[in-house]
């Protein structure tokens, strides 16, 4: 096999143009000694690159531009629907009079923009955007009944006391709304995150406006969660940096504010669930959310996730930050799990779990992950390598300033992740045996919004990225590849790769270096586009391990044996059955 070439300042990893996913805003932002405001004497919480629109009675911003179901141009001067809800809890969070009655006119403007026609396809959801009418999204996000429901509902629970009584009425009315499209979609219990908050939404607008029906579909929506979950092992959205928080503050919602007896139980059992999710994967050396992660919008843990937890913690997980206030409805992470973000219970610890359950349990997806003093490595057996994955990551521990080192696997055509390939994967310790391949019925850069037999591209690459400060790449050898941050390295032994049957242009491995990131890829050219599915045998094999910089390497080879319609690889004692054509698809909606 011909070893990698090099090129230097080339193949800039692409920041990726993400939706923002957004928490259910249901605690106040850290609370200031004297707050600002602004010249109406309202409190200034209006956050980083917001303002108030006095013309519009709204706040504004600037939009991220172009995603999922939004076609305005990033830059775009918009008013957010879930925004300003977000903005006017924080307002009614001050307890200023101005600030309730600016709220109040807030949340009056939002409540109109929700579809309130029965008849319509889209009754009880709202759009992103004020300028960006439900008609003109492309689609609708159904999502957005749940998002604006459980903020109203929030608003609720925490100022009912305090609300004009007119516009308390309005709210639950449009909590009823929402409820009722909820209801409609019934999204099942693998979308875990749209499943506990359509939960937690339809069971205050049951209470709040006194209807039967939403109360009993909220209360059979969680406990069927609960019962779902602990069948399948876990989340189906599992180990999500974003949305075990979003699940973790809908569950503190429900037991806040649901009376419901039985609600409340299910709630409880799924707090702790959550818990243990999050201190299992825990790395102290690093103060990171270890891998794999099903749903991730960065690549290192967040700060607003970092002190959320270091709040219902009562220690801080940031250095030189001041442990944040822990706001209702948060409450204490568990005493019995509380130890295990200070310290890891052995020196060296493997979790693995079971994530999503397939009816040969030999094909449901499982992660393992290591972690030790100063690293850990995480990975899914089986995964898609869309943009929100993060099917094989690792962090360590560096003297150096600056941020933790991050090691992922992904896949890109033409700078974008690229949803319809995935790996597979077998995992001992510190080291990993992997396989790309391609995938089908999945999209291009999501994997079902834009699903197409094939799509454009000129170059694909499977990418073995390492970003931290003075982060290098070297080769060894023809086969290996040393990527080096700190203390610590990420070795990729690359294994023998098969495309297209060996038909037509073939792929090289390439090193490719710049300031703070390095990677070594497999770079194959496309002519113009790509057929997944069309592809005849195409596999691309490799191996990782974490190590301290000074320890060896391993001079083991990848071995490939011919088994089915696949390829058995075996290296360093760990075997993986590899496929070399798509795998029948797991059903799973995220």
């Amino acid at each position: 096999m011909e070893g990698p070439s090099v090129r230097e300042g080339l193949g800039t990893t692409r920041r990726e143009m993400l939706l923002a996913a957004g928490a259910t805003c249901l605690v106040a932002a850290a609370p200031q000694s004297a707050p600002a405001t602004d010249g109406e004497g309202v409190p200034d919480v209006a956050g980083k690159d917001r303002r108030w629109d006095a013309d519009v009675g709204m706040l504004g911003e600037r939009s991220g531009g172009a995603g999922y179901s939004t076609r305005l141009q990033r830059g775009t001067w918009v008013h957010a629907t879930r925004s300003n809800l977000d903005y006017a809890l924080r307002l009614l969070d001050t307890g200023s009079a101005p600030a309730l009655a600016r709220a109040q006119a807030v949340i009056a403007k939002v409540i109109a923009l929700q579809d309130a026609d029965p008849a319509s396809a889209t009754y009880g959801i709202w759009s992103y955007y004020l300028e960006e009418p439900l008609t003109k999204m492309d689609p609708p996000d159904w999502n957005w009944a749940d998002f604006n429901g459980a903020r109203l509902t929030a608003a609720i629970g925490r100022h009912g006391d305090r609300l004009d009584a007119v516009l308390a009425a309005d709210m639950r009315k449009a909590i009823g709304r929402a409820g009722e499209a909820i209801m409609r979609r019934d999204v099942g219990p693998a979308y875990t995150n749209i499943s506990v908050m359509g939960a937690r939404v339809t069971l205050a607008a049951g209470e709040l406006m006194r209807d039967a029906k939403l109360l009993d579909y909220g209360r059979k929506r969680l406990t069927g969660l609960l019962d779902y979950t602990r069948q399948q092992g876990g989340f189906n959205e599992y180990n999500s940096p974003t949305y075990t928080m979003v699940a973790l503050e809908e569950v503190e919602a429900i037991l806040s504010f649901v009376r419901d007896a039985e609600a409340r139980t299910a709630a409880g059992e799924l707090h702790r669930i959550i818990w243990e999710m999050i201190a299992g994967h825990w790395h102290p050396g690093t103060n990171q959310w270890a891998g794999p992660h099903s749903r991730a919008y960065y690549d290192r843990t967040p700060n607003p996730t970092l002190d959320g937890l270091s709040a219902r913690l009562g220690r801080t997980l940031r250095a030189g930050v001041a442990v944040p206030s822990r706001e209702v409805p948060m409450l204490p992470c568990p005493p019995a799990l509380a130890s295990r973000f200070a310290a890891l219970p052995e020196p060296e610890t493997v979790v693995r779990q079971r994530f999503i359950r397939a009816v040969d349990d030999a094909q449901s997806v499982c992660g393992t992950t290591w972690l030790n003093d100063a690293a850990c490595l995480g990975s899914a057996n089986a995964e898609s390598f869309w943009t929100q994955r993060h099917p094989l990551i690792a962090y360590w521990r560096t003297a150096r300033r600056g941020p933790t080192p991050v090691f992922r696997v992904r896949c890109q055509k033409d700078g974008r992740d690229f949803a319809s390939f995935g790996m597979v994967a077998a995992q001992r310790g510190q080291r990993v045996l992997m396989s790309a391949h391609p995938l089908a019925n999945s999209g291009d850069w999501h994997i079902t919004l834009d699903r197409a037999p094939s799509f454009p591209g000129q170059e694909l690459q499977l990418r073995f990225v390492l970003d931290g400060v003075g982060a290098t790449a070297r080769a060894l050898d023809e086969y290996r590849v040393e990527l080096v941050a700190g203390e610590w390295k990420a070795v990729v032994h690359m294994g023998p790769p098969i495309w297209n049957n060996g038909e037509g242009a073939q792929g090289r491995w390439v090193i490719e270096k710049q300031e703070g990131v390095a990677h070594v890829a497999y770079v194959v050219p496309l002519g113009g586009s790509i057929a997944p599915a069309g592809l005849g045998r195409t596999a691309i094999p490799a191996a990782i391990e974490i190590l301290p910089v000074s320890a060896g390497v391993s001079r083991d080879r990848i071995e490939v044996t011919p088994k089915g319609k696949g390829r058995l690889l075996r290296w360093n004692d760990i075997e993986l059955l590899a496929p070399t054509s798509p795998p029948p698809p797991i059903p799973r909606i995220s």
